[in-house]
């Protein structure tokens, strides 16, 4: 394999930042990061010019981009399109995200990333199956006649398919433990979202090691009942926060740094219209706005978010207060814990996939590596 080596750029290992680097790739893998004037560079080189390089950013929620909507458009194409447009904001990895739907569908979507032949290479590390096992209380914008507990042949179904499924969000109070063993005995992540659990019903399942959009779609932390914010407070899953200031306020997220610090990392949670300037879309058969950023129905009910991820990274330094090194720690080597597999995503060190974002001094993407193909926007 012939090395390639990214020159001239300043590199956050998901710890700190070292300057004046070069980063040498084999094929899609980094092989080492050196100081330049000590590199021994291979011929081909491509000049990083002053940029910061970080790892890829990692969307553990997103359900579209780029005009396109997975639950709306289940086709490689609408992957293809959102793989681009993230790959324009800094994501090297999603998990492509399919809200409550009929069984088939789901089946579909399934089927679908199963026909992959190497999803790792377009950015996929498999579904993120948000639904149909949630609450209707706190359904959100979830279509309520499809939303059904999870008996156990479904749950062996998706533990047959557990290659093509990272993440499957649902209630505790509509699972049960049983069928929850099932997900993680195959190596599903069970996260808890769109929930009307206690404190002590989150309590009483195990296994459930991730929560959905923080603060969203659940119960609040209260004074006499704790909820479902107060159990991750307590017990501290991981947990992904929509940092649009919307979904949560700047100050809230604020909070939930300080209570979760390396367990809380970033999602956009985004619909079709992230990454375009959209006003009106389809979300799942219903049609949805975009007002002053916000996603919404008719009603006001809020419908995914328009935000991509390196938005939210600038968001998480100028109005939540975070260094620029925990935000893009957030938004890359969190969400890979979050996952299991920090030991290959999430950071830019030597055996690491080469998964690099080039940002300029103004925090915007300037180019990205993707399994250590180029993608060139400034």
């Amino acid at each position: 394999m012939t090395l390639r080596a990214i020159t001239n750029v300043d590199v956050f290992d998901g710890h700190q930042i070292h300057t004046k680097q070069a980063i040498i790739l084999n094929g899609d893998t980094i092989e080492r990061v050196v100081a330049m004037e000590a590199a021994e560079l291979p011929a081909d080189t491509i000049d990083g010019k002053g940029a910061l390089a970080t790892a890829g950013f990692i969307d553990v929620q997103i359900n579209g981009c780029g005009g396109v909507l997975l639950n709306t458009d289940r086709r490689k194409a609408t992957l293809d399109t959102m793989n681009a447009t993230n790959l324009r904001h800094g994501t090297t990895q999603y998990l492509p995200t399919f809200i409550t739907s009929r069984e088939e569908p789901m089946k579909e979507v399934i089927d679908l990333v199963a026909s992959i032949e190497d999803p790792q290479a377009e950015g996929i590390l498999g579904l993120h199956l948000e639904g149909p096992f949630i609450s209707k209380e706190k359904k959100g914008a979830h279509q309520e006649d499809c939303i059904r507990k999870l008996d156990e042949q479904t749950a062996h179904y998706l533990a047959d398919n557990a290659k093509h499924i990272s993440v499957l969000t649902l209630a505790p109070e509509n699972a049960s433990q049983k069928v929850i063993d099932i997900l993680t005995q195959a190596g599903i992540t069970v996260s808890l979202g769109h929930t009307n659990s206690t404190y002590d019903e989150c309590a009483a399942k195990h296994g459930i090691t991730m929560a959905t959009h923080l603060y969203n779609a659940m119960t609040p932390l209260g004074s006499r009942e704790p909820g479902t914010v107060g159990y991750i407070f307590d017990q501290k899953p991981y947990a992904g926060i929509i940092v649009d200031g919307i979904h949560s306020s700047y100050a809230s997220v604020r909070i939930a740094h300080q209570q979760l610090g390396d367990k809380l990392f970033m999602v956009t949670d985004a619909v079709n219209p992230a990454g375009t300037d959209m006003k009106e879309y389809d979300m799942a058969g219903t049609t949805a706005y975009v007002t002053d950023g916000k996603c919404h129905y008719a009603d006001g009910t809020i419908a995914g978010a328009a935000i991509t991820m390196i938005e939210g990274v600038r968001n998480l330094i100028e109005h939540v207060g975070v260094s620029k090194e925990e935000a893009l720690r957030l938004a890359s080597l969190n969400p890979a814990k979050s996952l299991g597999i920090e030991n290959e995503y999430g950071r830019i060190a030597a055996g690491y996939k080469a998964n690099i974002t080039l940002l300029n001094k103004a925090l915007e993407v300037q180019s990205t590596f993707q399994m250590g193909k180029e993608h060139r926007f400034v």
